[in-house]
């Protein structure tokens, strides 16, 4: 099964643990002292109204509470077909304003979901997403492709989060880092009751001596991948928070079983500046066997001019990134060929500068790899699991633009002294013949705002597209014009969804990534999630 199948009608969230949901805000000068509030943000995939009940579980003793979505005079809350809506865990009574843990929900229709992490600081404005999981989604072995301590320009420091989705206790669960080269790091076994959640932070991680041919960046205390095996099913998250500055990002983990011989990444880029800064991708790559393998990483891109224009396509298919995996460890590859000697054992060409495309990911071995993307520059710190199977209809329950009040402190009345979000779209064709794809926009209450239709996409490669490719949205002073945010008997109601159709037939596939953006006074601030097949 690809990481992408996350049509459910009872799912999972894991909540950020060390990270409180609700607190005062105040400044704090980095990201991984910032206390974040936990949004879930669903979509009504079903053809009828939806009813949503949850379960809330307390990683501290292992308390649950259930509640009952309703609306404010007690009726159960209806969530329309294609309609999105939100819970902020905070307006949640019954839990204590230090809460910390995991969610299952159950619904009426199928769903599909987001966990949103929202700053609760008057400066930091990026906002990690990942998303939630079904129970079969789990596995007795899950991947977390890369794990940081104090790494980068932005000294990342990673926290990840086990669970428990079975209905029995896991008695034995035991976590393993590994160094690029295969050597273990670090080991932990423990027990999870049903429901359960055990969180880590490397920032309290002891990763040990580094091993003699293993490279590490300046300052970086570790740099590889982890491995959780347990005789129960279990699923994990990722949240990676800068110990210097204002970055963060968060990203699912893999069951091993979602291993895949070929991994899509519709973000490749190397060197693009969008006025904000310079904006590069890197992936990390991870060997779920434990014998090594070889991937080979070939870019499709075209090359972006002064004036914004798109050169014409070209690929690096004749010399191809080539680099070899230790089992069960990660290597990292770059977008940019000038920046290939940073790392280690990779060879072939990468894409040259003001590059804009794709990436297909391949190993020698059947089934055999995970990846994860990463975004960087330009106020990006982004991270979006690769894509191994796609479909012929992907859903995003989390999808907003505003024309005129995508600003630090915008003006205009209709922005009610709030900055808002735009959030974009980077579409691949992960399937065997080219296609168009539709994009339709879906309002608070389920129904069609517009659709776009973009040219024929070859196989491998990708487009963009935003909100504002509709028609609708451009029409200045529309209520669609400020996507997701609706006037409703007076109150701003934050909504907004779409769909993507792949209309080549039964054979075409697509995969997106949705990049939501938000204007701070410190600049440009983005995050990456994936969108969910149908």
């Amino acid at each position: 099964m690809g990481w992408l199948k996350r049509l459910f009608t009872s799912m999972v969230f894991i909540a950020l643990l060390g990270v409180p949901v609700h607190g005062i805000a105040s400044a704090a000068s980095n990201a991984y002292d910032t206390k974040f509030i936990t949004s879930i943000t669903y979509m009504n995939v079903g053809s009828d109204p939806a009813e949503l009940s949850l379960v809330f579980y307390d990683a501290t003793d292992g308390s649950t509470d259930t509640i009952t979505m309703t609306n404010a005079d007690g009726s159960a809350r209806v969530i329309p077909a294609n309609a999105s809506a939100s819970l902020a865990v905070s307006s949640v009574s019954a839990l204590s304003n230090t809460w910390k843990g995991g969610a299952v929900v159950t619904s009426t229709q199928p769903l599909v979901a987001t966990i949103v992490q929202v700053a609760n600081d008057p400066l930091i404005k990026v906002r990690p997403v990942s998303n939630g999981f079904k129970a079969s989604d789990g596995g007795t072995t899950v991947i977390i492709p890369t794990i940081l301590k104090t790494c980068f320009a932005d000294s990342l420091t990673t926290r990840f989060n086990i669970q428990n989705v079975s209905g029995s206790t896991a008695n034995t669960v035991v976590l393993t880092t590994y160094w690029p080269n295969g050597a273990t790091s670090y080991t932990n076994t423990f027990s999870l009751a049903p429901g359960a959640v055990k969180s880590f932070d490397m920032a309290s991680i002891n990763p040990g001596a580094k091993p003699g041919p293993v490279t590490l960046p300046s300052g970086c205390l570790f740099n590889g991948s982890a491995r959780i095996t347990s005789d129960q099913s279990i699923v994990a998250t990722a949240l990676e928070t800068s110990t210097t500055n204002r970055y963060a990002n968060s990203f699912e983990g893999f069951s091993a079983s979602s291993g895949a011989t070929k991994v899509y990444m519709p973000s490749a880029l190397c060197s693009v500046d969008y006025g904000d800064g310079a904006q590069t991708t890197s992936y990390a790559i991870q060997n779920v066997t434990a014998g090594s393998v070889t991937a080979t990483i070939k870019y499709y891109y075209k090359v972006r001019g002064i004036n914004g224009t798109l050169g014409a396509a070209t690929d690096n298919t004749a010399s191809p990134l080539t680099v070899t995996i230790a089992g069960y460890s990660k290597a990292s590859v770059p977008g940019c060929d000038s920046n290939k000697s940073d790392f280690s054992s990779v060879s072939g060409t990468g894409m040259d500068s003001s590059s804009v495309g794709s990436a297909v990911i391949e190993s020698n071995v059947a089934n055999s790899i995970v990846a994860v993307a990463k975004v960087v520059g330009g106020g990006i710190t982004a991270a979006s699991p690769g894509i191994t199977t796609g479909g012929e209809v992907v859903n995003t329950p989390y999808v907003r633009y505003s024309t005129v009040c995508f600003a630090p402190a915008p003006v205009p009345a209709v922005c009610r002294n709030e900055s808002r979000q735009r959030t974009m779209f980077a579409i691949q064709n992960v399937g065997s013949i080219a296609t168009t794809v539709t994009m339709t926009l879906y309002d608070h209450e389920g129904t069609s705002v517009g659709s776009f239709t973009s040219a024929s996409i070859p196989v491998g490669q990708k487009i963009s597209m935003s909100p504002s490719d509709v028609a609708a949205v451009k029409v200045a002073d529309s209520a669609a014009s400020e996507f997701g945010y609706w006037v409703v008997d007076g109150n701003l109601v934050y909504a907004g969804s779409a769909s993507f159709t792949a209309n080549g037939g039964g054979s075409a596939r697509i995969g997106v990534v949705v990049r939501v953006l938000n204007m701070t006074p410190l600049g440009q601030a983005g995050e990456d999630y994936n969108g969910v097949p149908q």
